[in-house]
């Protein structure tokens, strides 16, 4: 016991500093030092081995240098963080849209107190960035985040807070993107609330490199009326973990979970996602498509907690996944927890290969091997992607997929 804790010690001496913490990064700080760093001895990282990321050593550095950000919506404004800290606005933004500077936390959604990862962000998290759309206001185009680094062997710990007003309605791209560089790590914290009657669509394309490390924890509040949407892409990470956790406060609620994770060589993809039906008439549908190539690993947990004053509640599940290769492995957990009578829950999971006989029959219609293969994928993720309602990120993707798999 005493070398695994100087191992998480070890760990937490690249992270700390001497002064200027405050407001919850404190109680953060103290939670710290009760959690254990993650193993597979927990069940909820019983998938995921953390070793490679506790062993390494990664410094904090601001850059000044340029980077070349690929725009996924350009008509649209920019924000970039470079190594965990943000940069100036590129763009203008739609009148009623603000970004203040993010210093210190002050209530947090996140339960950082049971959660490594979360605490680690609170207690040292580099300047984040808070986003507010006032009440009423209709963000025609999405606003890009891009995180990226400069130079390898970094840690970056950005933490950005989303409020959308009654009545509004704001969508975002966050993306992650990979510029040759390896051994970096992020941990990333979001805070998303949605107030009455407001709606949220969240676009993410990660695909920070194969040989980079990224925790991305987000905790969205819904309160009565609100729409909610989430569109999660995952391309690529040495180890990329997603933890997603929805609090569905209020009634007549909408809440939307789609995600594709396309892993190869030795990568390793993990989405966990809780969404927790507080109040009743609401509704929530999640649906996760996975193909795994090579060697590479996946783990998808999802779960849906229904409380006894949520009656009347239509929730839906499914995860589907495809194995290219006899080595790749994916472990799936989807799970309902119902406390109410009066409800509609439904979930499911599948695992298997491309249909050989419906490869053959397209190659029977002069059809190449690689192009039917290429074909039945699309056709296979097809089902998440047409939920994207921001058609240059559906189109971004598209084109992506096209390019990831070479079968």
């Amino acid at each position: 016991m005493e070398a695994v804790i100087d191992k998480k010690e070890l760990f937490l001496e690249q992270f700390r500093v001497s002064e200027g913490l405050s407001g919850e990064s404190i109680a953060a700080q103290k939670a710290l030092h009760n959690l254990d760093f993650p193993s597979t001895r927990d069940e909820y990282w019983k998938y995921t081995r953390l070793t490679k990321i506790q062993n390494s050593r990664f410094s904090l550095e601001e850059s000044t240098e340029d980077i070349a950000i690929e725009s996924i919506n350009e008509d649209a404004a920019h924000l970039n963080c470079i190594n965990g800290f943000f940069r100036e606005l590129i763009g203008e933004l739609p009148e009623g849209v603000s970004i203040t500077p993010l210093e210190q936390v002050n209530t947090s959604l996140i339960e950082y107190q049971h959660e490594f990862f979360a605490a680690l962000n609170t207690a040292y998290f580099t300047p984040g960035i808070k986003i507010t759309v006032d009440s009423g206001v209709v963000m025609e185009k999405a606003l890009q985040l891009n995180f990226a680094n400069s130079a390898s062997n970094l840690q970056a710990q950005p933490r950005v807070e989303i409020k959308v007003a009654k009545n509004a309605s704001a969508q975002f791209i966050l993306n992650f993107q990979n510029h040759g560089n390896t051994g970096n790590f992020w941990n990333v914290v979001s805070e998303m609330k949605v107030a009455q009657n407001a709606e949220l669509n969240i676009h993410q394309l990660q695909q920070g490199g194969d040989e980079n490390f990224l925790v991305n924890t987000t905790a969205v509040q819904q309160k009565r009326d609100s729409r909610f949407a989430i569109h999660t892409i995952c391309l690529e990470g040495k180890i990329l973990r997603n933890n997603l956790n929805i609090a569905v406060e209020g009634e007549n609620c909408e809440t939307k979970l789609n995600g594709v994770y396309l892993a190869s060589g030795s990568e390793h993809f993990d989405n966990h996602t809780y969404v927790d039906h507080i109040a009743p008439n609401c509704n929530s549908s999640e649906n996760y498509k996975g193909i795994i190539d090579d060697k590479a690993t996946a783990v998808f947990n999802g779960k849906v907690m229904v409380q006894p004053d949520a009656q009347k509640i239509n929730a839906f599940q499914s995860n589907q996944n495809i194995l290219l290769s006899d080595d790749a492995t994916i472990n799936s957990k989807p799970e309902l927890e119902i406390y109410a009578d009066d409800v509609l829950c439904s979930h499911g999971s599948t695992t298997g290969q491309l249909d050989e006989e419906a490869v053959f029959y397209l190659r029977t219609r002069g059809v190449s091997e690689i192009s039917a293969k290429k074909m039945m994928i699309r056709a296979f993720v097809f089902e998440v992607l047409e939920e994207i309602k921001l058609e240059s990120f559906r189109t971004h993707i598209e084109d992506l997929i096209d390019e990831k798999f070479k079968v």
